[in-house]
């Protein structure tokens, strides 16, 4: 943001607006089109794209690094801006020591979460290569591969495919997404994004934010989406201490924070909204980016699941019950729901100690995910 931008943000939002500018720039789930901290991995990655500048098709890569390091920020802004760029219709690039850019590229990202099975990502891809319709169900995987290899050969654009979240629980292997498009190697490459290191040719790793970094993340984040003086710099060391790194984590509890500060009409973030909010999102837990992907019922159990009294979640038997009477699904299915979200890791078990009964102990589910942020995200 520059200072011309700065001031006119102040100067449209008087002392006496609500403490929140713009939620979304506050969400942690939202990719803002500069990421902040991630200069010299921009770099890099560029680097490895470098035959972009030359006309030339880049190799494949995998970029990897630790959760909320900024891998789908960095990656998602960078192919927007080489859209806008390196695309058709958007002109020639000229400088003292490149050609001109002749043959164009189109940039498709992918959030593999939900492009999960090879259908889907085939799909995705080629929707966003052509304005025709592409079918949603009643053709085969193969039909679709044929389509989209016909669609990369008759243009004259080669295309850069980034398919990001590669080897979680239900997505694809960075492996196994590079190797859909090996029939067009001479026309598309693709860049993975993960967690893991995979056995790629090339790798790229992103590190974790440093603690100066992740204050220059929140800092900025915080400057665009609430008012002057909600927010103050201690309290923005001590979210990026606590985060130990992790972008996403900071930001989910930010978010929290500040929901319960505007729940309490609050004028501004307080000691307690903070600590409480940091207590919200569990250490080495599910991203809410993975939450918000499940499918709308799932999302509506996970809900359901929040609102229910300490006696209601002494079980997932006695959980699923009080959920079922407040929906319209039933308690076998909602307890079906709930063994899938645990399997994920989305829930937890926790085995209770007042069971009296024989045999395996009963157990009660615990949210894997932040909390506030999760309920303020489904409100909004």
């Amino acid at each position: 943001m520059d200072i011309g931008e700065r001031i006119e943000r102040r100067r449209a939002t008087s002392p006496a607006a609500n403490l929140v500018v713009e939620w979304s720039a506050l969400s942690p789930v939202t990719h803002v089109a500069n990421p902040v901290g991630r200069g010299s991995t921009l770099e890099r990655l560029l680097d490895a794209l470098d035959a972009l500048f030359s006309d030339r098709l880049p190799p494949n890569v995998h970029l990897y690094g630790p959760p909320g390091a900024g891998k789908s920020a960095l990656v998602s802004a960078l192919f927007s801006q080489l859209g806008k760029q390196l695309s058709p219709g958007q002109g020639t690039i000229l400088t003292t020591t490149r050609a001109v850019n002749q043959r164009g590229f189109d940039f498709v990202y992918i959030d593999s979460r939900r492009a999960c099975t090879p259908f889907r990502l085939y799909r995705s891809v080629l929707d966003s290569l052509t304005d025709d319709h592409v079918p949603e169900r009643g053709v085969g995987t193969g039909v679709l591969e044929e389509k989209l290899e016909t669609a990369v050969r008759r243009s004259n654009r080669a295309v850069v495919v980034a398919v990001d979240h590669v080897n979680e629980e239900e997505t694809l292997s960075a492996e196994e997404a590079t190797a859909l498009f090996d029939d067009m190697d001479e026309s598309l490459s693709v860049l993975t994004v993960g967690r893991a290191r995979e056995s790629a040719t090339r790798t790229l790793e992103i590190p974790a934010y440093s603690t100066h970094e992740l204050v220059d993340v929140i800092t900025e984040r915080a400057s665009r989406g609430l008012r002057q003086g909600v927010l103050d710099h201690t309290q923005v060391k001590t979210l990026a201490e606590w985060a130990d790194g992790d972008a996403h984590d900071a930001l989910a509890a930010l978010f929290g924070a500040v929901t319960l500060a505007v729940d309490a009409d609050a004028d501004r973030v307080r000691d307690d909204d903070l600590r409480v909010a940091m207590d919200a999102v569990p250490s080495d837990g599910v991203s809410l980016g993975i939450v918000l992907s499940l499918p709308e019922n799932r999302r509506g159990v996970l809900a359901e699941l929040l609102e229910l009294d300490a006696d209601e979640r002494t079980t997932v038997e006695t959980s699923a019950a009080a959920i079922a009477a407040e929906t319209d699904l039933s308690s076998g299915t909602v307890t079906r729901y709930l063994y899938e979200l645990a399997e994920a890791g989305v829930l937890e078990r926790v085995t209770t100690t007042n069971g009296r009964r024989s045999g395996r102990k009963p157990s009660r589910l615990e949210p894997r995910f932040p909390t506030l942020a999760f309920r303020a995200l489904g409100e909004n």
